[in-house]
């Protein structure tokens, strides 16, 4: 994916703080954090029914057929800043357990042991966090009831009591 200038910049020091990675020099390039919210405003949209709609530019813009609680700017909404962070650490946490899968093992001869399957264990532990964490947050589609919508009765369009 190639990024030129997004509107997602302003996340990547919110990331970071999440991820614990705030003293130079970063484990993350800016590149690859601004990459992992684009793909988790992606991911999310599905969830929020396509609340934020993602340009060929790699633009995040509004949805004009949805209903914010708060006008423009910021085009996220505040509350909606959190949830795209930690899917966005889910995304880098993912691609770095992935990438370090190799490097995890244990052995032992008859005088020297080694282990660092437990760094293994607490990065696996985070990642189970976060997740949750958005689970919390934004349940599953299947989970979550349907959206109202409202519609006529049959016989009774043109009701001087019945409101749009």
């Amino acid at each position: 994916m190639s990024i030129t200038d997004t509107n997602v910049n302003y996340l990547i020091e919110r990331l970071r703080l999440h991820l614990g990675d705030f003293t130079a020099p970063y484990r993350y390039l800016n590149e690859w954090l601004e990459t992992s919210l684009l793909v988790a405003v992606e991911a999310l949209m599905p969830r929020w029914n396509y609340k934020y709609i993602l340009s060929e530019t790699n633009q995040v813009s509004r949805n004009a057929n949805h209903v914010y609680a708060f006008a423009s700017p910021p085009i996220i909404q505040r509350g909606d800043v959190w949830p795209i962070v930690v899917q966005a650490s889910i995304i880098i946490k993912e691609g770095s357990l992935e990438n370090q899968s190799w490097n995890f093992a244990a052995w032992r001869d008859a005088e020297i042991q080694y282990s660092n399957l437990e760094g293994s264990r607490s990065k696996d532990a985070s990642l189970r966090r976060d997740i949750a964490l958005l689970e919390d947050m934004l349940p599953e589609r299947t989970k979550r009831l349907a959206q109202p919508r409202k519609g006529h009765l049959p016989g009774y369009l043109g009701n001087p009591y019945e409101h749009d």
